[in-house]
């Protein structure tokens, strides 16, 4: 699963590159390597992911084959993680997208949607997800919008803009993602998939709906107690987290002890995550971005144009300890 060194890692720049989109391919490098290290350490990316800062006046299509990029926008406004979500993953299969193609303004109502599901006690899921939101496409990037037609929000105040943010990438093995996708052609057309669900009167529906939030960048800790992130170690290795909001000020985290006879915090949530394995490292080795990801991908399938407060109830008997983090989103307890 070690990548390759990266003084043997050849990046091949693409001859053409058309004037509009101004998407990935149009945007030349435009941020610090130690930027990019702070990143790495602050967001717990690990050594064998093959990370590593793209030579100059390289574009973010010019991905060597077996590497993909992504924007430091999406782990530090976006609330992305990785490993990522089984529920991001679902999302861009759906609507048959890939992940680099998604707006740094888009991606945060895909992640606060899943937070909002967890923190209700709802299991996120594409459809649910495709009853509240939209595609749109604006500058060669995919973005999603709120319905507002027979539809309820469950969101409000998205971001609007942020700077520079496509000069801002970093080059990533392509396996740490397990998951085919298709990059889709804007001769696709817009993604569009019909609501498939009788919502209305669903519980999830009401629940999602009956307290709407705003989109901001979550806490580490946030992410921790709704099962979003596994960047943390218990003092106690039996404690499980409790993060409970406290308006403008933000939260607090505090550690309760498990039941006897419950599994690990961890092992709980593990299997939210989409894990890379060196077989997923292998098998998207030789892959080139811009190309589908796999043989078996029917492209025909895809779709064409056509404050919560989080509290983890799993165990009893309160403790204040503290909890140790790996990344700077969590701040100071």
């Amino acid at each position: 699963m070690t990548p390759a060194p990266k003084s043997c890692i050849t990046t091949k720049k693409r001859k053409y590159k058309p004037k509009n989109p101004p998407g990935p391919d149009q945007a030349v490098i435009g941020w610090r390597e130690d930027e990019l290290n702070n990143l790495i350490q602050n967001f717990g990316l690990s050594s064998d992911w093959g990370v590593h800062f793209p030579t100059p006046n390289s574009t973010a299509l010019d991905a060597p084959p077996g590497y993909m990029f992504l924007y430091a926008n999406f782990l530090r406004e976006g609330t992305f993680c990785l490993s990522m979500s089984k529920f991001i993953g679902e999302v861009l299969t759906g609507y048959g997208l890939h992940i680099s193609q998604i707006s740094a303004l888009g991606l945060p109502r895909v992640t606060h949607f899943e937070f909002i599901c967890r923190a209700n006690r709802v299991e996120p899921s594409f459809e649910k997800f495709n009853v509240f939101y939209f595609v749109t496409y604006t500058g060669g990037f995919y973005s999603f919008n709120s319905c507002t037609t027979g539809v309820d929000p469950c969101s409000r105040d998205p971001p609007k803009s942020l700077h520079d943010w496509k000069q801002k990438f970093f080059y990533i093995c392509r396996g740490v993602m397990p998951l085919d996708m298709h990059y889709r052609a804007e001769s696709e057309g817009v993604p569009c998939v019909n609501v498939s669900l009788d919502f209305i009167e669903q519980e999830w529906y009401k629940v999602l709906t009956q307290k709407v939030t705003p989109i901001i960048q979550l806490e580490e800790r946030a992410l921790v107690a709704a099962g979003m992130s596994m960047l943390w170690a218990p003092q106690n290795p039996r404690g499980f987290p409790i993060y409970i909001t406290k308006g403008k000020a933000g939260g607090a985290m505090v550690v309760a002890a498990l039941l006897e006879g419950r599994p690990l915090w961890v092992d709980q949530i593990r299997n939210n995550f989409l894990h890379p394995t060196s077989e997923s490292m292998a098998t998207y080795a030789n892959t080139v971005l811009g190309e589908d990801d796999g043989d078996d991908i029917d492209v025909d399938s895809f779709p064409t144009r056509g404050e919560v407060i989080v509290l983890s109830s799993e165990g009893s008997e309160e403790s204040h300890q503290d909890l140790i983090h790996r990344s700077a989103r969590a701040g100071p307890q």
